[in-house]
């Protein structure tokens, strides 16, 4: 016959150990939030590589579509979908971005098809993706790039302006 464990603690000692427990949780988790923020970039350079290695987009910089990607592009529906919501895209990434250069202007476009809500449209993405063998982050990155060439048309630059020292714009 086994006996049960009876452990016996005054009230403030227990306190005391949910308290440790507590903030032991708490830093673990936001250890944890620390490294999901610092893997993005794993993620990002995947995306990339993938595009390189699918010859969707130029390996030199500045990044430009090669002729797969820009088929994929049109194929795939997304330029209509960009070319149609061309003015809700432009407002939403001016609006949370500092533009300021060429290099804004890029990052700007990416994060945006990084995150941006498809709707109706995302199936379609999905099927283009498959039938091209990619993953959906490549398609979103092509998209990215067309963008990236509108927004850059609207503020007077040019692509190949990525590579050159930031000037003041007239």
């Amino acid at each position: 016959m086994t006996e049960p464990l009876v452990i016996q603690i005054d009230w403030i000692y227990f306190l005391g150990i949910m308290g440790a427990l507590i903030v032991i949780a708490w830093k673990s988790g936001s250890r944890f939030s620390a490294i999901e923020t610092s893997i993005t970039w794993i993620k990002e350079s995947i995306t990339k590589l993938e595009g390189r290695m699918n010859d969707a987009f130029a390996n030199a910089s500045p990044i430009a579509l090669k002729p797969t990607g820009i088929k994929a592009l049109e194929e795939s529906g997304l330029k209509d979908w960009i070319d149609k919501n061309k003015g809700k895209l432009l407002m939403e990434c001016e609006t949370k971005n500092d533009i300021q250069n060429q290099y804004n202007i890029q990052e700007c476009a990416f994060k945006l098809f990084d995150s941006v809500d498809f709707g109706d449209f995302n199936e379609k993405i999905k099927q283009s993706s498959f039938l091209y063998g990619w993953s959906i982050e490549t398609m979103r990155r092509i998209g990215g790039i067309y963008f990236r060439d509108i927004l850059l048309e609207k503020y007077n630059f040019k692509p190949e302006d990525l590579d050159k020292p930031d000037e003041k714009r007239n």
